[in-house]
Formats: structure tokens, sequence, C-alpha cells
């Protein structure tokens, strides 16, 4: 079942500030939100594009 792909700014920045600072966790922070908001964020990014948006390596980066 495809979903829509439909993102707000706030999901765009986000993925942008990740991107930018390579780490989860610093992206959040930058686009003022917790890091568990974030991470559930691109994970509905991830499902609606139905493609990773990030690496496991960023992904790891982020947790720390």
């Amino acid at each position: 079942m495809k979903t829509s792909m439909r993102f707000d700014l706030v999901d765009l920045r986000l993925f942008l500030f990740v991107v930018e600072a390579a780490s989860i966790t610093h992206g959040a922070e930058r686009a003022g939100m917790a890091l568990a908001s974030a991470s559930e964020r691109i994970r509905e990014m991830e499902q609606s594009l139905g493609a990773p948006l990030l690496n496991d390596q960023l992904r790891v980066m982020g947790k720390g």
C-alpha cells in the first residue's frame, strides 16, 4: 500500500539539519525537538517514501 508523500517544512528542515550535522541528535537539537520526536519523523518520512533517507552509520552517530 502506497502512502502519501506529503512533508511539511518541519520535516524538511529537520532532514536538512540532520544531514548538515551528520547527526540525528545534533539535527534534532538545531530543529528544537527531542531526539525521539526527530527519529520518529525521519522514520515516517522513510515509510512514506518507501526508501531509507539515512544510512546506518548516521543513525549510530546520532545516538551519541
